[in-house]
């Protein structure tokens, strides 16, 4: 498994198009938020490789939909948890794998290609980020995680919402913002719960976005009507979830380029 994902990391690492900048301003805001956390030698070694801001590479695997050969990947933004929500899998399609075979990519660097360290590492920008988007975790047995559709009231109208797009939105409604802005937004946000939120491995992370999830569901569920003001009561997770990314996107970073 680890060379299948292996032989996929280093097709990723001969596209060179800069067409990874596609925006998506949520994932941009992670990199920011991570980036301003790193010490100075991972700052350096980041640098180094990417060439730019992280924030520019927050997106790139999603630019590779119309590649069939590289099809593969998109499967990358979902990790699935077990019936019990434990992270456990060892599928290579799953984000957490791949996740983790980055990693161990970029803990060898040393003795890698710099084309596959550089793909290795914009896998790990955009993955740590998926993986704490509510609508990407999944758990076995419970379909609803696969996405659904419900109906959204406010005072005079009703309109159907997805799953996934519930948490787009939450990220749309700061278009006007930079990414910068945004995470200094989430700074403030999370207030002196960095050293809390940063905590574990990316298994443990997943985990804890899927607690998130559980919970939401019992109001947000297939076939529900929910109230604007339970809906806009789950920014306050998507904030928090962005937070915690990219504080975790640090200490990972962090952790590989000491």
């Amino acid at each position: 498994m680890m060379k299948k994902i292996i032989a996929v990391l280093f097709a990723l690492a001969m596209v060179t198009s800069e067409a990874y900048a596609f925006k998506s301003l949520g994932h941009q805001t992670i990199a920011a938020l991570a980036q301003r956390h790193l010490t100075e030698q991972a700052k350096g070694e980041v640098q180094a490789i990417l060439k730019s801001d992280m924030s520019k590479h927050a997106m790139w695997l999603f630019t590779l939909r119309s590649r069939t050969d590289l099809a593969y990947v998109q499967e990358w933004q979902f990790t699935t948890l077990n019936a019990e929500g434990k992270s456990v899998t060892t599928d290579a399609t799953d984000g957490m794998v791949a996740l983790e075979n980055a990693v161990k990519v970029l803990r060898n660097r040393k003795n890698e290609s710099d084309s596959l360290v550089l793909a290795s590492l914009r896998t790990v920008i955009q993955v740590v980020g998926d993986i704490h988007t509510p609508s990407n975790i999944r758990i076995e047995g419970n379909e609803a995680t696969k996405g659904f559709k419900f109906t959204l009231v406010s005072r005079k109208t009703k309109s159907e919402v997805s799953w996934r797009n519930m948490w787009h939105n939450y990220a749309n409604r700061h278009d006007v913002f930079s990414a910068d802005y945004y995470a200094t937004d989430v700074e403030i946000f999370a207030g002196d719960r960095k050293a809390e939120y940063e905590k574990g491995t990316p298994r443990f992370w997943a985990e804890n976005v899927g607690e998130d999830v559980v919970r939401c569901l019992k109001v947000v569920y297939p076939g529900a009507e929910v109230s604007m003001t339970d809906y806009n009561n789950y920014e306050y997770l998507y904030d928090k979830c962005m937070a915690k990314a990219g504080y975790r996107l640090a200490a990972l970073l962090n952790d590989i380029f000491k």
